[in-house]
């Protein structure tokens, strides 16, 4: 998503601009990391807040990022295949990583938290974004954004829903939704990204102050601080170590098989007369093969999933990610 950059310099550009901002996040991220190991392996602060503090950010402000993007987004019709094949992998991906992890002796919490990591990738500035800024510029960022269009309202309303079944499952033996758990405070996304939506097929212009006070950047920097925070109270090395199996699954999983399923679909456009153009080929093989989504670690904490599983998961393939498949996607597309 492309948000809004605080008025550093009147003259600043916008590659310092994008530059700054990535900056601004990755410094969040480390800290946010950093203070939530301490105060749980230094300061014996509970690791079970972390579902607390995700469950306050997807109520508090999730909804309003959801709503406020969604609702400023601009789609050009020639680009339309970037967020039709972004929401296209996504689901083919948790549906071939469902297929997947049914076999082996797993429980549903650790097996629903696999397919999550399989099925859902980190496209922002902490991932597949900031790489192709780095490649292929400005155009590159701006593409990268329009191929998460459809994301968020897919995660909210498919996903959610399908957790909220689950959980029902599991602790009434109830697989079915009625309204009283649509109601659930959890689902506010929804209605959310339903009145973004609706805000943005009629014309709506967004409210001025939005962009003016930066009131994006501040919700994702405040959620982005207390959902890393989250994530390091439930840090432990000695815990890494417990999941090395599955790294290498899940690393096959986002860093190979993604990749080739994108290729395919590619193949598969250009048999049918859809010429994409070379940049945004390479956008989509750059987006393709990008570590666990932040949210899939929240989802994992919040309905009650494994979520050691979940952070030791999002951790390991970031390491990966930075590592092995940067240098790689440099080598190849550079």
């Amino acid at each position: 998503m492309l948000l809004g950059l605080p008025n550093i310099s009147a003259n600043i550009s916008s590659n310092d601009a994008a530059f700054v901002r990535l900056m601004s996040i990755l410094a969040v991220l480390v800290a946010g990391l950093a203070s939530g190991y301490l105060a749980h392996n230094k300061f014996n602060l509970s690791e079970h807040l972390a579902k607390k503090i995700m469950t306050i950010v997807l109520i508090v402000f999730n909804w309003p990022i959801a709503l406020l993007v969604i609702w400023r987004m601009q789609l050009d019709v020639e680009l339309i295949w970037l967020p039709i094949i972004g929401v296209a992998l996504m689901l083919i991906m948790t549906a071939i990583s469902a297929v997947i992890f049914s076999f082996g002796k797993l429980d549903r919490k650790r097996r629903l938290t696999l397919i999550l990591a399989g099925g859902l990738s980190n496209l922002a500035y902490t991932g597949g974004a900031f790489v192709c800024y780095a490649l292929f510029g400005e155009d590159g960022l701006a593409m990268a954004n329009i191929y998460t269009l459809f994301w968020v309202p897919v995660v909210c309303l498919v996903f959610f829903p399908l957790l909220k079944i689950n959980e029902l499952r599991v602790n009434d033996g109830i697989p079915k939704l009625s309204l009283t758990d649509i109601l659930d405070a959890r689902f506010i996304a929804i209605p959310a990204v339903l009145t973004a939506i609706i805000l943005n097929l009629t014309g709506v212009k967004p409210l001025v102050f939005v962009e003016k006070f930066h009131v994006i950047d501040m919700f994702i920097y405040t959620a982005s601080i207390l959902t890393f925070f989250a994530i390091g109270l439930r840090i432990k090395f000695s815990r890494l170590k417990s999941y090395v199996n599955l790294y290498f699954l899940i690393a096959a999983v986002k860093f190979v098989l993604t990749p080739v399923i994108a290729l395919l679909m590619l193949w598969l456009l250009m048999l049918t007369g859809q010429n994409l153009t070379d940049t945004t080929q390479k956008v989509i093989m750059v987006l393709s093969a990008t570590p666990c989504a932040v949210i899939m670690v929240t989802m994992s904490n919040v309905f009650d999933l494994d979520a050691s599983l979940g952070s030791a998961l999002w951790v390991a393939m970031m390491v990966v990610f930075a590592a092995v498949v940067v240098p790689v996607m440099f080598v190849i597309f550079a």
